[in-house]
């Protein structure tokens, strides 16, 4: 089982290709009465089937265990057919950042892997940190006695981010594989934490912006095991495809697109809103259509279109493929006023 559930994430979150994979993280809420289980349950269908159409790369959940077991039990309904299931990563039940987990009866309800937040979710200040905190290690190793993939989320500061390079990064993994008896992890999620803005009220200018400056990721490294890196930006005004750009641009793998990026998410928003969200968001991030190619389409088109077609004719009578201009050749033969032909 171990094995399965490390195939399907790694085929899912690698990049042969280059392109940035994109995973959203989802917050679903505990229905407050049995009406509203009833309902909970068909809107997480309908969202589980959203995230997969969209072709998301994994989704990450925090809920509860009945919340995750319908998702992923509409998930491995679509096995075989188009598109198929997404890998699923349980992070717990949103209530806290730790990592109190019941490892039996999260197994029991069907995910590929659960989210290990190293050092407890708090900032790592340096290598040595990761090999200092043993609860993690224990999870691990539990998580993989369960057949679940364990993903460790390292979380550094801005200046620790700032000062890290590739040989940190490679360093960081060697710690991880180090501390967890020689198992690789499958998966890394390395998330920076923002600066604190202490301000509430301006929290949709201010909250969660992304680092100008994020660890190097080496190359080769990244083809190996998938690094992911947190986002945290609220959507609009290009932030999420500006987050996503300094991942890319710094060598990681893929993004996570952490529930702080959905316009009001302190607000308890319908599922169905949500889903729909999470769809054009990914659809539009995942577009082959880059803002360097609609300004070149731009440009192009807004160019005479008459112009375009008397150069280009003049460059090909220039280069000579249809003979000297200088040189004549009639097709009517004058003196008996008919057409010729070539012979």
């Amino acid at each position: 089982m171990a094995q399965e559930t490390r195939s399907r994430l790694s085929q899912a979150l690698l990049s042969p290709s280059g392109k940035l994979t994109f995973s959203p993280e989802i917050f679903i809420p505990e229905p407050s009465d049995p009406t509203a289980i009833l309902l909970q349950t068909n809107a997480i269908q309908t969202l589980s089937e959203r995230i997969r159409t969209c072709k998301a790369n994994s989704v990450f959940i925090q809920g509860s265990l009945s919340a995750l077991k319908t998702f992923t039990s509409e998930q491995e309904s679509a096995r075989g057919g188009f598109p198929g299931p997404v890998p699923v990563v349980y992070c717990g039940t949103g209530n806290s950042e730790s990592n109190d987990y019941d490892l039996e009866a999260v197994a029991e309800s069907g995910p590929d892997g659960v989210l290990v937040r190293v050092c407890s979710g708090k900032e790592v200040g340096s290598l040595e940190d990761i090999i200092s905190d043993e609860t993690w290690v224990k999870l691990y190793q539990e998580a993989l006695d369960k057949g679940i993939q364990p993903i460790p989320e390292i979380t550094v500061g801005l200046n620790v981010a700032a000062s890290w390079g590739e040989e940190e990064v490679s360093g960081m993994v060697e710690k991880l594989t180090e501390a967890a008896d020689g198992k690789e992890p499958v998966c890394i999620l390395l998330t920076v934490n923002a600066e604190e803005n202490g301000d509430d009220d301006h929290e949709a200018d201010n909250e969660a912006e992304e680092p100008a400056t994020l660890p190097q990721v080496p190359k080769a490294l990244g083809k190996r095991i998938p690094i992911l890196g947190s986002i945290c930006a609220q959507a609009g005004d290009n932030r999420l495809g500006g987050s996503s750009a300094l991942l890319k641009d710094a060598g990681f793998t893929g993004a996570l697109l952490r529930k702080e990026c959905l316009p009001g998410m302190r607000i308890q928003l319908d599922l169905g809103i949500v889903g729909q969200f999470w769809s054009a968001c990914i659809n539009d991030l995942k577009s082959v259509k880059s803002k360097s190619f609609s300004f070149r389409s731009k440009n192009n088109m807004e160019k005479s279109a008459m112009t375009k077609w008397a150069n280009y004719q003049n460059s090909v009578i220039e280069s000579g493929a249809l003979g000297d201009p200088e040189d004549s050749y009639s097709l009517v033969d004058e003196a008996a006023g008919e057409y010729k032909g070539f012979a």
